[in-house]
């Protein structure tokens, strides 16, 4: 179960800290679903005196009851549970009764069903919880919610002494869920899951990947068959659009221009959607690096590659999936995927080299008609990388690097000196490569971080 816990080390020590402190403290912790808000929370206040309570879609009144019975258990009161306290009530309570750590799990779902709750959490902080020693932790999986309620409007701005904002694990610690695949395994699984830990802890490492891939995500009865729509649904009331902007993408449309034309919508309403996707982040706007960030350069992808994997081989195969077609639908995925890792490859060859090197600015470079997948700067040298989801030989290894000198000439970096690099799941010839000065990593380099 410590599987769970990867990579959290630095929140939970920032949460314990805060923890322990002799003052009150404002906590937002948010991130997408089933990245592990819960379980990040729980493991933290083990040791100290603490309330859970997980909201649900119940209406408010409901809600309202069983936060009493909490506070009720909390401050062992049974006069509190049957009681009529309002959630201000409650909460000067709490407040004069000690401290201790308060946690409201998935507070959206309280804001939905009463627009004013931030202002009764407003008044509660202000009037009985500021000068006491209550540790208040507001967590929510809807990002556009907390981070307006974090926002300058929100009747809690100022207020919150500490935010957690809980990504995806990285590459690198797949191989912590999955412990007898191998690297090219793991890279496979995380282009279909990314670094979510709900959907990484669902591989079953006894299983072949492909047999994993068809249990999880291309039967009717899949987990994660259904989970892309379930997670869109929660943010937008209608998401038939955002689907068609999502399928766009998915199949390479990433300018502006490519997913009005693909899709038909009018620009303004492409616009709104877009920027509604990249507030949750299923989507990010990206800019080529070295470049002025302008309109006509700017490109849409996938954030997340379990949301890249669902448009791109299982929203298109819905129909055949659910007439049971498990077969023909799994041997598309195959024939197609080394192309779909591609993309994927380039993006963990970035991570990998953030970390290899600490460039102090970097990222894809592209024009019109080229494309570098990576170039960065570090004490006046420019490095410049291509990636190849492939075992490449000698000579096309020298073709690549050939052609990437080219391009190099065309970015601006402003450095004289450059070096030229190559990432690949193989290389033959590496060694010889490497005499001549070229920079040269295979899949094995990118777990040694």
């Amino acid at each position: 179960m410590m599987q769970q816990f990867v990579d959290r080390e630095y929140e939970i020590k920032a949460l314990r800290r805060a923890f322990e402190s002799d003052k009150a403290e404002m906590i937002v912790v948010y991130g997408r679903r089933r990245v592990g808000k819960t379980a990040l929370i729980l493991k933290s206040v083990g040791g100290f005196r603490y309330l859970y309570f997980l909201v649900d879609e119940r209406s408010e009144g409901e809600n309202l009851a069983e936060f009493r019975k909490k506070v009720a258990e909390l401050l062992g009161d049974d006069v509190i549970g049957r009681s009529d306290l309002d959630w201000v009530e409650l909460f000067r309570l709490l407040g004069e009764r000690g401290k201790g750590v308060i946690v409201i799990d998935e507070l959206p779902y309280l804001v939905e069903g009463n627009p004013a709750f931030p202002s009764l959490l407003q008044k509660a902080w202000d009037l009985h919880l500021q000068n006491s020693r209550v540790k208040l932790v507001l967590v929510g999986s809807s990002i556009g919610m907390m981070e307006r309620l974090l926002g300058h409007k929100s009747p809690l701005y100022g207020r919150r002494t500490m935010q957690l904002d809980v990504k995806p694990l990285k590459y690198w610690h797949v191989g912590e869920f999955l412990k007898g695949y191998s690297p090219e395994d793991l890279l496979r699984v995380y282009g279909v899951t990314d670094g979510i830990p709900a959907y990484l802890r669902q591989f079953d490492e006894r299983l072949p990947f492909w047999e994993n891939v068809e249990r999880l995500f291309t039967r009717k009865e899949s987990p994660l068959y259904t989970e892309a729509e379930f997670l869109l649904r929660q943010e937008f009331r209608e998401p038939a659009r955002y689907f068609s902007i999502l399928k766009a993408i998915a199949l390479g449309k990433t300018s502006f221009g490519e997913i009005v034309n693909f899709t038909g919508f009018d620009r303004g309403t492409v616009s709104r959607y877009l920027d509604n996707l990249a507030r949750i982040r299923v989507i990010r706007k990206v800019h080529p690096a070295f470049e002025p960030e302008k309109r006509r350069n700017l490109r849409y992808e996938f954030a997340n590659n379990y949301f890249r994997f669902w448009f791109r081989f299982v929203y298109p195969n819905r129909e055949r999936i659910e007439r049971e077609f498990y077969g023909e639908v799994l041997e598309e995925v195959k024939a197609n995927f080394d192309h779909y890792m591609g993309r994927v490859f380039e993006r963990t060859a970035a991570d990998f080299l953030w970390i290899k090197f600490a460039f102090e600015r970097g990222g894809r470079w592209w024009s019109k008609s080229e494309e570098i997948d990576f170039v960065g700067v570090k004490d006046g040298i420019a490095y410049f990388f291509e990636a190849k989801w492939g075992t490449l030989s000698y000579r096309e290894a020298v073709g690549i690097l050939k052609n990437l000198e080219e391009k190099a000439e065309n970015v601006r970096t402003r450095t004289e000196e450059r070096k030229l690099g190559l990432v690949a799941r193989a290389v033959e010839g590496r060694k010889m490569l490497e005499e001549k000065g070229f920079i040269v990593f295979e899949i094995g380099d990118l777990f040694s971080v």
